[in-house]
């Protein structure tokens, strides 16, 4: 819908107009009723209309007034003239207001109709223009950015030095020095990673724009392959360093003033060697890395200043069996000491491979992730209900965040060890509880998964887990072992039958016991009564239970 306001100094007419004509079928809404011009431009400031359809006589400021300040400060909206006076004075004047349309009073409906529709049409044509300038326009400059972007992330990365692109202005590189500049910033609050890119092509926008400004360094900002800011600059002479610091500070201001972002930036060396790019952004790489081990919020780190921290830090590394051992203790205080002392080994330190600290911490979990494993604990687990994994080291950037990451993961796998060691321990009670009822009852005919259940109020599924876990074994094989054992027994009292053992033992089918005790023991029950007759050991009393008889044995 496009707006319309209506100014008109008689109430009836306006109010007439303003509700008696269908506009939203023209596609039009009523911004607004005025009495007069000034009353208008008020309205206009507030809310500005498409079109405006005004009446000519008015008292304050008429309609040829209203007609000449919108031609020079709001020249886009169109202006309808509605006068019930045919005066050529007033045409003449309203032609080169460049007024759109002039109708006299009284106008009918159809011609209202005629021209607004027409009036829509107009303001639609011109929109779409509009759109396609802006879109070419987009196009054009994203097609000019994406060229400088390779052609300049070509000279960084160590080739593209061809004939052609020297002779370009920037390029000239004859008594010119050359340096790089890494500008690297965090906007906080920051997940969305579309919204975060976006961010950082408006940024390279506005730092193009501030270094066009500025004279004693050239400079050209890109999005490089690494996705970060990187600066190439040009200077006539070797420039000082209050120079590049002033100038630093002038392109950090650009970016911090975009609101909610810690900038900071590493800057080369300059050489007049222009195939010394590649060196210069690694240079630049490399102070910006700096800022893990610096608490300033605000940085610019020089390669020239840059002197490596005097101690081995490559020989620093976390103990893991002190660390493993604080987890499954929950010793959280001492858990937090024992990361604290390694990561001040690096605090305020100068480490050309910035890198190390990402790399011993991904180290320690690595070796936290497999030493874990044997108590039950899955860190890579507890790190997805954290929302994080391994790679959300390189996020942080200041040792306190990388530190707080870790403790944070650590603190968590405490708990979870602890809550699996009481896990454990309620497993090993319960199995131990299990044992009990199957030692006890093991040679009933009732002892099963199910009858065990409803003691302990435990689902089958549930127990046999639990009692192969905890005693090697199948529930089922240690109850045949524990009947297979006591028939051992009672094979010695010649005056039991083996398939009244068998009934004794809870095997209605005597050929499936005899087929067991076999396979456990390398022989049939009754070779084995043999051999226990042959050494002297059979019973000669026959004292056994439930009095079963002492009928001849005839059984395998």
């Amino acid at each position: 819908m496009y707006k319309l306001l209506v100014v008109e100094d008689e109430k009836s007419i306006a109010y007439g107009m303003a509700n008696s004509i269908p506009w939203g079928e023209w596609g039009f809404e009523i911004s607004g009723v005025c009495g007069n011009g000034l009353e208008a431009l008020d309205q206009i400031k507030k809310d500005k209309p498409h079109v405006i359809i005004s009446d000519i006589r008015m008292p304050e400021m008429d309609g040829i007034e209203l007609m000449q300040y919108l031609n020079q400060h709001y020249p886009e909206i169109k202006i309808i003239i509605l006068s019930g006076y045919n005066d050529f004075e007033y045409m003449q004047m309203s032609i080169k207001s460049q007024v759109s349309e002039y109708l006299l009073k009284p106008t009918d409906l159809d011609e209202f109709e005629v021209m607004f529709r027409k009036m829509k049409d107009r303001l639609d044509e011109e929109n779409r223009k509009k759109i396609e300038e802006i879109e070419l326009k987009q196009a054009y400059e994203e097609g000019k950015s994406l060229k400088l972007r390779k052609k300049f992330n070509d000279l960084i990365k160590g080739y593209g030095y061809n004939e052609e692109e020297m002779e370009e202005e920037f390029l000239q590189h004859d008594g010119n020095w050359f340096g790089v500049i890494r500008i690297s910033f965090d906007v906080q609050n920051s997940v969305d990673k579309n919204a975060f890119y976006q961010k950082q092509i408006k940024i390279e926008n506005l730092l193009n724009e501030k270094a066009s400004k500025e004279q004693q360094i050239v400079g050209k900002f890109i999005l490089n392959f690494e996705e970060k800011i990187t600066g190439i600059l040009k200077s006539e002479e070797e420039p000082e360093e209050e120079v590049l610091r002033s100038y630093t500070k002038k392109m950090l201001e650009c970016v911090i003033g975009e609101g909610n972002i810690n900038a900071y930036a590493g800057i080369s060396n300059f050489y007049v060697d222009f195939q010394m790019l590649p060196q210069c952004y690694e240079q630049a790489k490399c102070c910006v890395g700096q800022k893990i081990y610096s608490e300033a919020k605000s940085q610019i780190m020089f390669y020239k200043e840059m002197q490596e921290a005097d101690f081995d830090y490559y020989a620093i590394s976390f103990d893991v069996e002190k660390i493993l051992k604080e987890i499954l203790e929950q010793q959280e205080k001492e858990l937090e000491e024992t990361l604290e002392q390694i990561f001040s080994e690096f605090r305020g330190k100068v480490i050309l491979d910035y890198d190390c600290i990402n790399r011993l911490s991904l180290e320690l979990m690595f070796n936290l992730s497999r030493e874990l494993l044997r108590y039950g604990v899955q860190l890579e687990k507890v790190m997805k209900k954290m929302d994080y994994t391994y790679t959300h080291i390189y996020t942080f950037k200041s040792l306190e965040g990388k530190k707080e990451f870790l403790f944070k993961i650590l603190r968590e796998v405490s708990k979870e060890s602890a809550r699996m060691k009481g896990e454990w321990k309620n497993r090993s009670s319960l199995a131990q509880q299990i044992k009990e009822i199957v030692d006890a009852e093991y040679d009933s005919n009732q002892i099963s998964l199910e009858y065990v259940g409803t003691k302990v109020c435990k689902n089958t599924a549930y127990i046999s887990k639990i009692f192969k876990n905890e005693f090697g074994c199948n529930f089922s094989d240690y109850i045949i072992s524990k009947r297979l054992e006591k028939s051992q027994k009672l094979l010695a009292d010649p005056a039991l039958k083996i398939y009244e053992i068998a009934e004794e033992m809870g095997w209605a089918d005597v050929s499936n016991y005899i087929k067991l005790f076999k396979k456990k023991y390398g022989m049939s029950p009754k070779e084995y009564r043999n051999i226990l007759q042959a050494g002297g050991i059979l019973q000669t009393g026959g004292n056994h239970p439930k009095g079963v008889g002492h009928a001849k044995d005839s059984e395998n």
